[in-house]
């Protein structure tokens, strides 16, 4: 089974308990929830590199940490989301106990491509902005950057994983990219983009474009650190090969501690597919 698929199954499945258990407003607290399945959440100090929580497992109780490194609430709102992930999505508690009791730890955030732990952020990104709500938010929300901001502070979400998921369902052409120097960590662009043919979609271990300004930005690790942003403009076939020319707004953001930045690529203008417009000249 495909890692795409794997997380649209685990986002449907969040989104069913959602729907089961009447929740009808954002935003949505992943304590109370907890706490409704009678699951204790502490912070802890965690020296574990890299670690954001954990999902404990004593008997028939279940227990959530997470790192009190984490400072922002929208992270620790889906870093307990995650382990939640763990706890309701099916085969999971089998798995990470399968020797009984223990503490599983997890790296959440879309930076590990352990499957349980991909499942478990999408499950994450869902429950806390399941579609049929986040849809009608991103209706109203407007368009780009602004949106994903408006849309974190309605959602109590983290900006990463609220552009994810915006980039999910935007109706206008938006990729986010998350990198690291000047390395692409991942990148999720709205179907408009993807629906566009022969073009060589962004991926994984891509080298940034040299003359883009998250290039720019990233040389400099206070720009990460400190969680500055910058604004440019940019086109389309500088970062897709294949793609047409068009003019997009680069939206940059440093995400402090957690090390990289957050691109969004965003145009309000919808992209004509020039092999349709060659077909047309066909006829």
């Amino acid at each position: 089974m495909s890692k795409r698929l794997l997380g649209e199954l685990a986002a449907a499945h969040a989104e069913s308990l959602i729907q089961e258990w009447g929740i009808r407003a954002l935003p949505i607290d992943p304590f109370e929830i907890a706490k409704k399945h009678d699951i204790v959440v502490i912070s802890k100090t965690s020296d574990a590199p890299g670690v954001s929580g954990f999902l404990m497992k004593q008997g028939d109780r279940f227990g959530i940490i997470y790192a009190t490194h984490i400072k922002s609430d929208g992270f620790i709102r889906f870093t307990v989301g995650h382990e939640l992930g763990h706890y309701f999505l099916p085969g999971h508690p089998e798995k990470l106990f399968a020797e009984g009791d223990g503490v599983h730890s997890s790296k959440s955030g879309f930076i590990c491509d352990d499957e349980c732990e991909f499942e478990a952020d999408h499950f994450a990104a869902a429950l806390l902005m399941p579609e049929p709500l986040f849809v009608n938010a991103v209706r109203e929300s407007g368009v780009g950057f602004e949106a994903v901001e408006r849309l974190a502070s309605n959602c109590r979400t983290s900006i990463t994983a609220t552009a994810i998921r915006y980039a999910r369902f935007a109706e206008d052409p938006v990729a986010v990219i998350v990198s690291a120097g000047n390395r692409i960590n991942y990148c999720f662009m709205s179907q408009p983009l993807r629906d566009l043919r022969n073009l060589q979609w962004i991926k994984k271990g891509d080298a940034l474009p040299s003359r883009s300004e998250t290039h720019k930005f990233n040389r400099d690790e206070a720009n990460v650190r400190e969680g500055r942003h910058a604004q440019a403009w940019t086109s389309l076939d500088l970062w897709c090969d294949d793609a047409p020319e068009i003019e997009l707004k680069e939206d940059v953001v440093g995400l402090g501690s957690y090390g990289r930045t957050l691109t969004v690529l965003f145009t309000e203008d919808a992209i004509e597919d020039e092999s349709d417009s060659d077909k047309d000249d066909d006829l």
